[in-house]
């Protein structure tokens, strides 16, 4: 990563060195899922496929759904599922129109999941640190960036709140629940902003 040295200041100086946290987060979360993966004889992809499964419903319980999910093709994905399949983490079933073949963890997939599931934990550790308010700032606004991203098509997927048609902004005073949700008619407060809605529906151009 280049480091771009500060300039006068100003909004692009800002948006840069926003831009660069950023990415040196990734970079750290990047180095926790190797880390914890290799612990457990995977590859950062195998453990998201196990975390996903132990957490999504069923219906993306799918090689190409979980492709979609993690922005890779789907040869990649089906070799990450046979791997977990050989390491009988992983199951495949015919699915309810007897041609898809949906995922199931298996009973030692779910004890592996288990064991991963805290792989971020030096990251949630250091938010818990970072008052409420900012957090709730800060989530507000990466999903308005993440939202942002996918209408121009560089997130494939994302069911955040902000990219969601029963999203309605700016709709109420208060500053700490300023949104409201279409679907369930409720405001939204900034804390409670979803990065993953099962009700979410793409929001149209």
């Amino acid at each position: 990563m280049t480091e771009h040295v500060a300039g006068p200041g100003g909004a692009a100086d800002l948006d840069r060195r926003l831009a660069d946290a950023i990415e040196r987060l990734g970079h750290g979360l990047r180095s926790l899922a190797q880390r914890t993966a290799r612990e457990h004889g995977l590859t950062p992809l195998q453990q998201q496929v196990v975390l996903t499964l132990s957490r999504q419903p069923t219906v993306r319980r799918e090689v190409s759904a979980l492709a979609a999910e993690f922005d890779v093709t789907k040869p990649t994905m089906s070799d990450a599922v046979t791997a977990l399949e050989r390491k009988e983490l992983v199951t495949r079933s015919p699915g309810s129109d007897g041609r898809r073949r949906l995922l199931t963890l298996t009973p030692t997939g779910d004890e592996v999941a288990r064991r991963l599931e805290p792989w971020d934990g030096p990251l949630l550790d250091a938010l818990a640190g970072v008052p409420a308010d900012d957090r709730a700032t800060t989530l507000h606004s990466l999903l308005r960036v993440i939202a942002d991203l996918q209408r121009q098509g560089v997130v494939s997927v994302a069911r955040t709140c902000t990219g969601c048609r029963f999203f309605r902004a700016d709709t109420h005073p208060d500053p700490t629940a300023p949104h409201h949700c279409g679907l369930l008619d409720v405001p939204l407060p900034l804390a409670d902003l979803r990065t993953d809605c099962p009700e979410h529906q793409p929001a149209t151009a």
